[in-house]
């Protein structure tokens, strides 16, 4: 009789670790803040452990419209956190693009991935104020930034990064950034 219990539990448990389920996975890479289309996802059945974060294939139509939270890869599962109802710039938010020179670009820079924009020193640099000893002009603070998207590199190798900042900071990278005084310190790889 144990013998026979022992065998039932093992299909059972056998049976239950093989069962498929449909999930919902990107057919195609996805960019942050895209908006899905159905093109964009496909249907998967596959066997996944509880704690494994999916979107079952029922929610397709919900999944439809709503936007890339970060870069998404195709062939991946989609998870519901990855996943906004917003649009990129949120509020108090703005869109800023940077150009950064071959060699300036952190490797592999991605979406998501959190930064900290810090400005440099040059003879064309704008003035942000001046100092107790007048005329000289102090240096701005460094400004916390997401990045949104990443260009890939044009004839002479400078990439454009649109970055996520704080709205009142937005004029000040974007004259910095101009001026090609802007170097990008990564604070958190995301995506």
């Amino acid at each position: 009789m144990l013998l026979a219990f022992a065998v039932l539990t093992n299909v059972y448990l056998f049976r239950s670790s093989s069962e498929r389920v449909a999930v919902l996975r990107l057919a195609r890479d996805v960019a942050a803040g895209h908006k899905l289309e159905r093109a964009d996802l496909a249907v998967a059945r596959v066997a996944v452990d509880s704690g494994v974060p999916t979107v079952p294939e029922r929610q397709l139509e919900d999944v439809v419209g709503r936007r890339a939270a970060i870069h998404l890869r195709g062939g991946t599962l989609v998870a519901a956190s990855q996943l906004t109802s917003g649009r990129s710039p949120q509020q108090g938010q703005a869109l800023v693009t940077v150009p950064l020179k071959a060699g300036e670009v952190p490797p592999r820079l991605g979406p998501g991935w959190r930064v900290r924009v810090v400005f440099t020193v040059g003879e064309q640099a704008p003035a942000a104020g001046t100092g107790a000893q007048g005329g000289q002009s102090v240096m701005p603070r460094d400004v916390e930034a997401v990045v949104d998207q990443v260009s890939v590199p044009d004839a002479q190798g400078t990439v454009s990064a649109s970055l996520l900042v704080a709205d009142a900071d937005s004029s000040m990278v974007s004259r910095h950034a101009a001026a090609g005084l802007v170097v990008l310190v990564v604070t958190e790889r995301r995506g």
